[in-house]
């Protein structure tokens, strides 16, 4: 009996780990503005913060734009606007995902000589 006690104990340990490792892989967002047209389209503003003093990468933008997705299911197409802390929303964004139907992730820097603050990722 004590066995099958350390062996569920174990498998619930496991299981609570490995869901907040992969939900550690989402960077930190907010979703600062949602836009619906119908079924057919959904436009999400969200701002995400510099990662250990970078800006977010690709991959790490595509990851969150999946797990926005995948949280808004019912709708044919998506389109995500990421900005930066301090950037002007619909003044251009830092990166879009696109998923038209598939998903394609756009980093726009040159969007970042507006933003004093953020020259110092430019000749990177």
């Amino acid at each position: 009996m004590m066995l099958k006690k350390s062996v569920l104990f174990i498998l619930i340990v496991l299981f609570f780990s490995s869901a907040l490792a992969s939900a550690g892989e989402i960077i930190e967002h907010k979703i600062l503005k949602k836009e619906e047209l119908g079924k057919v389209k959904l436009t999400i503003d969200v701002q995400v913060p510099l990662v250990n003093g970078r800006l977010p990468n690709e991959k790490e933008l595509g990851d969150l734009s999946m797990y926005l997705v995948k949280k808004e299911k019912k709708h044919e197409r998506f389109f995500i606007s990421f900005y930066l802390p301090g950037m002007k929303v619909g003044s251009g964004a830092y990166a879009t995902a696109h998923h038209n139907p598939t998903m394609k992730v756009n980093i726009m820097k040159f969007m970042l000589y507006e933003y004093p603050q953020y020259k110092k990722f430019l000749s990177k």
